[in-house]
């Protein structure tokens, strides 16, 4: 049974230097405690402001837990990460790669949490490359501002990987779920996470259960999209009971192989009457769905047998009309 809070306030975030001053901004209200984990956190000039701010935050007594996945992370400097365990940051590398051990289980959620009063979940990569790449426009990619109870079933989302990462801070971080944080408006939210050693594959399921009870528009916008057999079936059912099935890939891309292989189902969309359409002014790096517009999912998950069984993912799924519009 899903659990859906309603007293929540949520706002869409795109990519680009709104999306690092709102992870700023964030950072300098806290005031108990910060988690922080992400898959790619470089160090350059774009994130170089959200280590000073996370610095000036342990300054004022903030408790702060970092976690960066030790893959797509490789570049993130020993330098900085001494500057922050110098500084009484709990700092770790998601499973380091050794000897080719661990390399199919990466971190990919992508989240920032504060006091359990705020969070951010997204798809956004922390780095120059993404947010602001040389003669481009950053990469079209979408996160979350979320605040409001639900941020507390986020918390409790995540615990076990801090925890498994900071054991002997365990009684600490099992102290912070005691702040909990309400808004007044309605917005019905619920937290799903992808982990297949950890039997969770909520996002998967979500999506099916939302094609499945699609009444008039399907909007999927992904990269790397490489369906299964059971969400191909979904969505031919949902055209055939009249509903418009559209899904937006970009021309661009960063991985052709992936490109090539996500290429090779266009026929199928165009036989079974699948609208598509290409993104050509960035790379496309988004992972998120709108249906009747109403339904919202938005966060780190990719339609591919590596999000589905490999990574851990994070998004937030939404029921609400304002946002719905925000992201159409």
């Amino acid at each position: 049974m899903k659990c859906i809070t309603t007293k929540n306030k949520i706002q869409l975030l795109t990519n680009g230097a709104h999306f690092i001053e709102e992870n700023i901004k964030l950072i300098n209200n806290a005031k108990e405690f910060i988690l922080f984990h992400t898959y790619i956190f470089n160090d350059d000039e774009v994130t170089f402001p959200i280590m000073e701010a996370l610095l000036n935050a342990k300054d004022r007594k903030v408790s702060i837990f970092i976690i960066f996945d030790a893959y797509g992370s490789a570049r993130f400097s020993k330098e900085t990460q001494n500057k922050l365990l110098t500084k009484g940051i709990h700092f770790k590398l998601f499973k380091p790669i050794v000897l080719l051990k661990n390399i199919g289980r990466r971190l990919h959620q992508k989240m920032l949490l504060i006091d359990n009063h705020s969070a951010i979940v997204g798809g956004i990569n922390y780095a120059k490359e993404f947010i602001s790449p040389m003669n481009s426009s950053p990469w079209l990619d979408y996160a979350s501002l979320i605040e409001g109870e639900e941020v507390n079933n986020i918390f409790k989302k995540v615990l076990h990987l801090y925890i498994a990462n900071f054991r002997p801070q365990q009684e600490q971080l099992l102290s912070f779920q005691e702040l909990s944080h309400k808004v007044n408006n309605e917005t019905n939210v619920c937290t799903n996470e992808n982990d297949w050693m950890r039997y969770k594959q909520e996002i998967y399921k979500s999506y099916l259960t939302a094609i499945n009870s699609a009444k008039s528009e399907i909007t999927i916008l992904a990269t790397y999209f490489i369906p299964g057999k059971k969400l191909l079936k979904e969505l031919k059912k949902a055209q055939h009971r009249g509903v418009t099935v559209k899904l937006i890939f970009g021309s661009l891309s960063d991985h052709s192989i992936v490109s090539t292989a996500s290429d090779y189902y266009y026929q199928w969309y165009i036989d079974h009457g699948v609208e598509i359409y290409e993104w050509d002014t960035s790379i496309i790096h988004g992972k998120l769905a709108l249906i009747d517009s109403e339904w919202v999912t938005i966060g780190s998950y990719n339609h591919n047998y590596i999000s589905r069984y490999g990574n851990l993912e994070l998004n937030l799924e939404v029921i609400n009309s304002d946002l719905a519009i925000s992201v159409k």
